[in-house]
């Protein structure tokens, strides 16, 4: 006998109602079960959003027993936020850059936001990848060895998309900007290497635009007049490991080489560093003192071991995503600018001064 309707499904019924046709849980069920208000419910999924620590977690267990998730496009909608913030980088090779997605993208996990990453080959026309970024309606943009045009830093503004810019000062209107202290930090390496005993001095900057390249050969050429013979030869190595190693043999090979190489970022310093004791069998830093900027995990690597200047990662993302924060719950505030300090970090890749060096936290640091 063949059968037809419930009693062909084998007493399947009663399962399917309990689990096919059961509708989703909603913002109201889960208050039923918390005992509070849908209020609550929606505040504890906010980030930001005022809520007692014992009311959230009555709200999370609700939701966990319900299998509730919310709705957060329904949310964007009615908040005009995505809790998404885009970060623009060109320059992944680079492991400073490395450092700062992962500082954004953990601090805003935090928070329970996203990082929405956009990547652009050096070179490649910026504006065109950033202007599908306002199509994604995100809260916010970082730029980080990126760049916008006045024009759409103009439409952003307009759109009311707050925009900070990352390890490079920026003279757009409207753009916030967190850097380091780089004209003080090239002061500062100049002071070092002079009381080093050092008297032949070379720079490797990154592009002959680069601002942050300039600002640190600017500190570094104010504080060594008077003290480089012959002035200070300086090399372009496009923050490059390629591009680096070619600047360190026209450096290293030419009719004055110098004693001393400052180099604008740590990336291209293991460039200089390998050309030095690899291709030309040099003594650093008995040949050549070589120091970058930037400290990221691999300078302290023993096979480079090289003495920096910091550049916390860390605290360039706090500063960014305090700057960020303000101007979206206040848009219209105006841009602002921040420096975050760093420490001349002494490992074994520069001469010692005689004096000037102490410890700090098992680091060892250099007090002009």
């Amino acid at each position: 006998m063949r059968l037809s309707g419930p009693a062909a499904w084998g007493g399947q019924t009663e399962l399917a109602d309990e689990t096919v046709l059961r509708r989703a849980p909603t913002e109201r069920d889960v208050a039923k079960l918390a005992g509070v208000s849908q209020s609550a419910v929606s505040r504890a999924f906010t980030p930001g959003a005022s809520v007692a620590k014992d009311t959230r977690g009555k709200v999370l267990k609700a939701a966990e027993a319900l299998g509730y998730k919310p709705n957060l496009l329904a949310r964007s909608l009615a908040t005009r936020r995505t809790n998404i913030v885009a970060l623009a980088i060109s320059n992944l090779e680079n492991p400073f850059y490395v450092q700062v997605v992962k500082e954004l993208s953990d601090r805003l996990h935090e928070t329970n936001r996203q990082i929405l990453l956009f990547i652009t080959q050096p070179g490649a026309d910026g504006d065109a990848m950033l202007e599908r970024v306002l199509s994604f309606k995100v809260d916010a943009l970082v730029l980080a060895a990126a760049t916008a045009s006045p024009a759409l830093a103009a439409e952003f503004h307009k759109s009311g998309v707050p925009i900070v810019q990352i390890n490079r000062p920026s003279g757009l209107s409207g753009i916030s900007t967190v850097c380091g202290e780089n004209e003080l930090a090239g002061e500062r390496i100049a002071s070092f290497l002079i009381a080093g005993g050092h008297r032949r001095f070379g720079y490797v900057s990154g592009t002959v635009e680069s601002s942050i390249g300039k600002a640190r050969l600017d500190g570094f050429s104010k504080r060594l007049k008077g003290h480089a013979e012959g002035g200070i030869q300086v090399a372009y190595g496009d923050y490059t490991f390629e591009g680096a190693a070619e600047a360190a043999r026209k450096l290293l090979t030419s009719a004055r080489p110098p004693d001393a190489i400052f180099c604008a970022s740590d990336y291209m310093a293991f460039a200089v560093l390998d050309v030095a004791r690899r291709e030309l069998g040099l003594d650093v830093p008995a040949d050549v003192s070589v120091v970058g900027f930037d400290d990221v995990p691999e300078a302290s690597h023993p096979k480079n071991n090289l003495t920096t200047y910091s550049q916390p990662a860390s605290a360039l993302v706090v500063e960014t995503i305090r700057i960020l924060d303000a101007m979206i719950e206040k848009p219209g505030r105006p841009a602002r600018r921040r420096e975050v300090h760093g420490d001349l970090i002494v490992r074994g890749s520069a001469r010692l001064p005689a004096r000037g060096i102490v410890t700090e936290d098992t680091q060892r640091i250099w007090r002009e």
